[in-house]
């Protein structure tokens, strides 16, 4: 039986429709459709087209407005490329678009001076383009500024001669906006079950207990960018975001006079893997913030599963500064946001500082243990206070002094009980959520980066679209919404990084269904 004839996996969306890759066409090309686990839809390999199994209805595509072509016998030179040209270097094979008249004397990348300029083999089009704001100048002055907060750096690092090989480099960047459907499971909290400790240690009660729960949301992610070169790693482009998207502009060739340029080397076909790590990511992230109506929810991210639609993807050069250094017989690369400013790379540490912070680290993370064993000891205090009134209370001759004291000494017997109340109340709740609280900071610590570091990458704050609307529910293990679960959607005013709706001043009416009240009163989302 051939492949295309088995029943397809789904990933609980559904059942979809049986398909032959012989008789399933792209409405747009032609080529030949397969079903995609990926994707969960059929995937046209030619233009990227994305189609739903089920209704057949475009949900999206990987493809783009202008592909460039090959020059060759079919296809002349346009006159605007014939103003610009190809710099190769022959040292690491970086290919980089200049004007014809703009002077490349070393490789951007590698420092190499082996380059070597050509006409255009392939046509230069991409859609939009964010010019750039920051001149040679001023990027080193925020290169400059960017080192003073940096300790520790080796003596010899900071000088001129090393600022000065700044280039620079548009680079070409897939920029793709999307709706997201996720079906969220995960582990709902309530009281002291957020924390950790009392869950492992300590038995749920009516108050106090964790189960595994189940949810649905729809939001749209926009404007997540992708690099489609090889040359810069992923990993530093990635920090010299957030980019404001809002200042591009069609491309113009004007645009690109003095600086160089980037052709793409990698299509969106080529890197959905990459694409939809990503989008998974600040996705769940978004999730995260949902809480179902529990104190504290936390998405499993194997358990739960995305699926995108309605994909929008420009194709534009994105402006930055870029400079490679060897060093101590380590390449560092830098790299200077050409739109806002900001710098980010890995900077070497002088001789033993690196020791030393990692000690700093490692004290840290003593103190998250010593932290923890409180909260054990904390949570235990009712028990060991029970425990020592039960040892005492064996003995008649405390018990009948206790008893005699306590009846001759009324006011100091209800001061005291308060004071033991207040204790083990303090012990108890309150204690426990300090020390957590200073826990979760000390751990936020560890994953900010060091100004010796590449920057953190962005989270889903900078791409969640707060001009769409969102729309969540509680479902069952098959993700089906739950009779008895209370929806939250369609909320123009939803606050993602408070995660919570502002509230709205009208109430509900005399003829509100027990199901609206009850929604009403419980609500969504914390």
């Amino acid at each position: 039986m051939a492949i295309w004839d088995q029943p397809l996996q789904t990933n609980g969306f559904g059942n979809v429709k049986q398909v032959s890759a012989n008789s399933t066409k792209c409405p747009n090309c032609g080529s030949n459709m397969v079903f995609d686990p990926t994707h969960g839809a059929l995937t046209c390999g030619h233009c990227g087209t994305l189609i739903d199994p089920e209704t057949y209805d475009q949900i999206g595509s990987f493809g783009f407005a202008n592909p460039e072509r090959e020059y060759g016998e079919h296809l002349e030179i346009s006159g605007e490329d014939l103003s610009r040209q190809e710099v190769i270097c022959n040292a690491c094979g970086a290919q980089v678009i200049t004007h014809k008249n703009t002077a490349a004397t070393i490789c951007a990348f590698c420092g190499s001076p082996a380059i070597v300029a050509r006409r255009l083999t392939r046509e230069f089009r991409p859609d939009y383009i964010i010019p750039f704001r920051l001149d040679k100048d001023e990027a080193k002055k925020c290169f400059e500024e960017h080192i003073k907060t940096i300790d520790h750096l080796p003596k010899n690092y900071r000088s001129q001669k090393t600022i000065d090989k700044l280039t620079a480099i548009y680079v070409p960047t897939w920029i793709i906006s999307t709706d997201c459907q996720v079906n969220v499971a995960g582990k709902g909290k309530m009281g002291k079950s957020v924390d950790e400790e009392y869950e492992e240690y300590y038995k749920p009660d009516g108050n106090n207990y964790s189960q595994l729960a189940y949810g649905r949301a729809f939001f749209r992610l926009k404007n997540v960018p992708f690099d489609g070169e090889k040359h810069i790693a992923d990993r530093l482009m990635a920090a010299a975001e957030p980019f404001n998207f809002n200042e591009l502009v069609p491309f113009k060739g004007e645009y690109l006079q003095g600086y160089l340029a980037e052709s793409y080397d990698e299509l969106p076909t080529d890197m959905t893997d990459k694409i939809y790590r990503r989008l998974d990511k600040l996705a769940l992230e978004v999730c995260d913030k949902i809480t179902f109506g529990y104190d504290e929810f936390k998405t499993s991210s194997d358990m739960s599963t995305t699926k995108y639609r309605n994909q929008d993807i420009k194709y534009a050069l994105l402006p930055v500064w870029f400079m490679s250094i060897q060093y101590d017989g380590i390449k560092y690369q830098y790299i200077v946001n050409g739109q806002t400013g900001k710098v980010s790379g890995e900077f070497p540490y002088a001789k033993g500082w690196e020791t030393i912070e990692n000690a700093g680290r490692k004290v840290k993370m003593e103190s998250v243990s010593i932290n923890v064993a409180i909260r054990r000891v904390l949570y235990a205090v009712p028990l060991i206070a029970y425990g020592f009134l039960r040892a005492f209370g064996r003995s008649n001759r405390f018990s009948s002094a206790l008893m005699v004291w306590l009846f001759n000494n009324p006011l100091e017997s209800l001061l005291l009980a308060i004071l033991i109340g207040a204790f083990i109340f303090g012990c108890t709740k309150i204690f426990p959520k300090i020390l957590r609280a200073k826990e979760k900071e000390t751990i936020a610590s560890f994953d900010k980066a060091s100004p010796h570091d590449l920057a953190k990458p962005l989270g889903a704050d900078a791409y969640f679209d707060t001009s769409s609307k969102v729309y969540a529910y509680e479902t069952n293990g098959k993700f089906q919404s739950l009779e008895s679960g209370w929806s939250y959607g369609n909320m123009e005013d939803f606050d993602f990084k408070k995660a919570a709706p502002k509230l709205k001043d009208d109430s509900l009416g005399e003829d509100a269904t027990a199901f609206q009240k009850e929604g009403e009163a419980r609500g969504m989302l914390s």
